[in-house]
């Protein structure tokens, strides 16, 4: 009984064999709302010859209107100019079952097919016929991979409920691979046999991947499993020996080095000569950098895939002054090299690219981007180009990483990254009643670093449009947004500073004028209403929102009420909020501060954060009442 299970178990399922359950099924117990399901998802492994090749089984059951646009499927994969990926052997049907009779429909030739991608990639597309709500949908192919140092493994999670995922792979004896294992689920409940060179993980009951406020970056936490190749058995003269493969951090700097260095951006004072009629020359080594990130912004576009490895070689990238990230920031880099100041690269895995945290040995495939990190002035600087509308020391938030390799020939290592900003907001507005007798709320906003840049992205994309920046608030009956002025200084003093008026044209000659004082706050409204939560929430980084409003009480109005003194936290201190309010004299002060403290807060608190936020709104949203006084 023992070996059926295990044979069974390492076997890919077969087209039309369903279970009871799974042709009875109706809905997800843990999804209810799921449109569509993966009753499996199975892949197995095995090494040919100079390749990899693994078969894929999907079964995948339609359960209401919204589920058949399931019935679609593409499948991406890398042909490139050797053909590194090829997939073969496709068979797909569906199956409907009329009075407990299964009627299986092939999907013919015309319903797989190919269609060429960009950048050497293709994908194969199935399209199934006569789908049903109820019907089973079945795929399964063949996909050969010639690259054996990285091998893409297995991903468990998907846009759909899984009920089971199994990823089984059988190793070559003369091969031996580095196994990396990420997420919760993963971590926890993943079930692991092994039996000589078989291995297998399945995970079960898995929910479907959803968008969710403030997490972009899943492909860090989803449940899966990849490979990078570490030694393989050779023959030699002194008999069979194992040969290393990227087995230190040296030795995949030198690689990485070596490959820059072929490009040409290693060589001695590389960029001198093609600036010797700018002078790029400061003050200081900072100034010295500004100078030269500058004129690189300014003179060179950027465009193309923000990727570790440059296409054209420094020559090409002058000639044309046309460059990917990589390439704009490798020659910054040489500018800098050539002014004396010392500046290296540092690879990392953005944020998105698949890894929350780096992989503690040399895992080549964990990096997709690079930074910069130069020494100005005896202080580390890290510079990145790839944003073209951020000043200089502006890093693209999605390189907001703990750490990454910094490259130096036989001396490359895993180095931290720490970029300090103070990124806050803070709202100033004073409310008051013109002769018409319409409630005036002034306003300045001042938004420092990544908040800066932010809205000025948004200011610029408005004014592109020729449209009124009004278009940066809720249309709201009665309430206009007029006069404003922009000074944007992130290059000179990190700030962005925004000045308007607010008019509330139907509060003249009401008895009663109520509104809300702190009007503008981002949380003024819950943003996370979902009840179940996957993944940490990440806010990006630590800052602080600070509201303050004075309320003149004009001559004629008193106060009638208004919010009381109120704070929040959450178990950790990850975010607080205070709230306080006050009379002196003929004015009332009111004044809040939302503080993120740690960005990253963990799905286990999804709870206590929901009420927090729900509070903070509640709060945000409470009104000042100006009431007329009655005539003596």
């Amino acid at each position: 009984m023992i070996l059926i299970s295990r044979i069974t178990f390492s076997q890919t399922p077969k087209l039309g064999e369903f279970s009871d359950s799974e042709i009875s099924m109706t809905e997800v117990a843990y999804e209810p709302d799921a449109s569509a399901v993966i009753l499996v998802s199975h892949g197995n492994s095995k090494f040919l010859p100079g390749l990899l090749e693994t078969t894929h089984f999907v079964r995948l059951k339609v359960l209401s209107e919204a589920g058949k646009e399931n019935a679609d499927i593409r499948i991406r994969y890398y042909v490139g100019d050797q053909r590194m990926e090829n997939i073969s052997g496709v068979k797909a049907q569906t199956t409907n079952f009329e009075n407990g009779k299964a009627e299986t429909v092939k999907v013919s030739k015309d319903g797989i097919f190919e269609v060429d991608l960009d950048d050497g990639y293709k994908e194969m597309r199935i399209s199934f016929p006569n789908v049903q709500i109820g019907s089973i949908i079945e795929y399964q192919y063949k996909k050969v991979d010639k690259n054996l140092t990285f091998i893409d493994g297995w991903t468990f999670q998907n846009k759909l409920p899984t009920l089971f995922s199994r990823y089984g792979i059988k190793m070559d004896p003369n091969l031996e691979y580095r196994t990396m294992g990420q997420g919760q689920n993963f971590s926890t409940s993943v079930e692991k046999t092994s039996e000589y060179d078989n291995y297998t993980w399945t995970l079960r009951d898995l929910r479907s991947l959803k968008e969710e406020p403030f997490m972009k970056n899943y492909r860090d936490y989803i449940d899966r499993i990849e490979f990078q190749l570490a030694q393989y058995r050779t023959s030699g003269d002194n008999g069979v020996e194992w040969k290393n493969v990227l087995n230190s951090w040296e030795v995949l700097g030198d690689e990485v080095i070596s490959y820059y260095t072929d490009k040409g951006f290693y060589k001695n004072n590389p960029i001198a000569k093609e600036f010797l009629d700018v002078d790029l020359k400061g003050a200081t080594q900072l100034e010295t950098a500004q100078k030269a990130y500058y004129y690189l912004r300014n003179n060179f576009r950027v465009e193309g895939e923000d990727w570790i490895y440059p296409e054209q070689n420094l020559n090409q990238l002058l000639k044309s002054k046309v460059g990917t990230p990589v390439e704009a920031m490798l020659a910054l880099m040489g500018v800098l090299k050539s002014e004396g100041i010392p500046c290296e690269p540092v690879l990392i895995g953005s944020k998105g690219y698949g890894r929350s945290d780096l992989v503690p040995f040399p895992f080549l495939n964990q990096f997709d981007e690079i930074l910069l990190l130069a020494v100005l002035d005896g202080k580390p600087q890290f510079l990145d180009l790839s944003q073209t509308d951020a000043p200089f020391g502006y890093v693209d938030l999605n390189k907001h990483v703990s750490g990454g390799l910094y490259l130096q020939k036989k001396q490359s290592k895993i180095v931290p990254i720490e970029i300090q900003h103070n990124s806050n907001s803070i709202y100033f507005s004073q409310v008051t009643i013109n002769e018409e007798g319409q409630l005036i709320m002034s306003n300045s906003h001042r938004n420092y670093r990544y908040r800066g840049l932010s809205l000025a992205k948004e200011i610029a994309g408005i004014e592109k449009r020729s449209e009124s920046l009004a278009k940066l608030f809720d249309e709201e009956d009665g309430v206009v947004f007029e006069n404003f002025q922009v000074n944007n200084l992130l290059e000179e003093r990190d700030i962005l500073t925004m000045n308007f008026e607010t008019k509330f044209a139907d509060s003249g000659d009401q008895d009663m004028i109520l509104f809300s004082p702190l009007k503008f706050s981002s949380f003024s409204e819950n943003p996370l209403t979902q009840e179940y939560r996957m993944f940490p929430v990440d806010f990006g980084y630590a800052f602080s929102e600070t509201y303050n409003t004075v309320v003149t009480v004009p001559d004629g109005y008193e106060i009638d009420d208004y919010p009381l003194e109120a704070g929040y936290t959450i178990n950790g201190e990850y975010v607080v909020f205070v709230y306080s309010s006050s009379m002196i004299s003929n004015s009332l002060n009111i004044s809040a501060k939302f503080v993120v403290k740690t960005p990253l807060i963990p799905a286990t608190e999804y709870e206590n954060l929901k009420y927090f936020m729900e509070s903070v709104a509640s709060k945000l949203s409470e009104p000042v009442i100006l009431k007329k006084k009655l005539a003596p």
